[in-house]
């Protein structure tokens, strides 16, 4: 597979996607998302990749960068969106609708949280608007401790992101911090960043890649039917009261079928006999 705007590579049933616009920060291009979704439709048939890291490339200085976020170059050439209908149902269509890459970075957003296999982020350097916004996507964050994390909507743009950042950033960190991040701008390092919860691990840069490489390669030997049905129990359940809750994952349970086998398959590797 060969693309433009990314690079890719697989190793030991993990797939690393490095998101490749160096000179722009890696910034979300039309392109780029559209690569992006075609590449994880093919990583999806792939029953080889069990895995996916997601990753950005150095700037031309060599300076980290995650990315800074959707193309705004771009999205200013583009103008805004001209609609067809007049009065109230304009209005309400204008308010509803977002540009075209906005929209894009949304609907790739929400193709990652719902994603059938572990999606993993690795961050360095910046890592931004709609570039958090894909983060928080993701089912897992490791962050160098040089990453500078922020949410720059409102402070450069006075917009609020439209890819979900506020909702996202809020359940991770809780409202209080993310009202702080998303107010202010101001960015956070790795070590804040994990000590707030918002990233899983902290690692010195050299070690960023390896580390989730690492990572992604022990979720890898599990059993894909039931991480893929873990991570839709979990997703699925911030939604739903205690009850609800304990419902869905008792059913997700059972689609995995019968436990026996399993217990069997465990007990004949650490060599004692399953209890009965």
């Amino acid at each position: 597979m060969t693309y433009e705007t990314l690079l890719y590579a697989r190793d030991k049933g993990v797939g690393l996607i490095t998101l490749n616009r160096p000179k722009a920060l890696n910034a979300l291009s039309s392109q780029i998302l559209s690569e992006l979704d075609n590449l994880l439709t093919a990583i999806e048939s792939d029953e080889e990749t069990r895995v996916v890291v997601i990753t950005g490339a150095r700037r031309p200085d060599n300076r980290p960068c995650f990315s800074a976020g959707a193309d705004l170059k771009e999205i200013a050439e583009k103008g805004p969106l001209t609609l067809k209908r007049k009065g109230l149902v304009a209005a309400v269509e204008a308010m509803a609708t977002l540009d075209p890459v906005e929209n894009q970075v949304q609907s790739l957003c929400d193709r990652v949280e719902s994603f059938g296999k572990p999606v993993i982020a690795a961050i360095d350097g910046v890592c931004t608007a709609g570039g958090l916004e894909l983060a928080l996507s993701c089912d897992m964050l490791i962050a160098a401790e040089t990453a500078q994390i922020s949410d720059l909507h409102i402070k450069n743009l006075g917009v609020l992101g439209g890819a979900g950042v506020t909702t996202r950033l809020a359940r991770a960190v809780g409202p209080a911090k993310a009202k702080e991040i998303a107010f202010t701008g101001d960015p956070i390092d790795g070590k804040e960043a994990w000590r707030i919860g918002l990233v899983n691990r902290v690692v010195p840069p050299a070690q960023l890649v390896p580390e989730a490489m690492a990572l992604g390669q022990k979720l890898a030997t599990m059993r894909p039917e039931a991480l893929r049905l873990a991570k839709a129990s979990i997703n699925a359940t911030m939604d739903m009261d205690f009850r609800q809750a304990l419902r869905y994952s008792y059913l997700c349970w059972t689609a995995l079928g019968d436990t026996s086998a399993g217990a069997k398959a465990f007990a004949e590797r650490s060599g004692k006999a399953p209890s009965r």
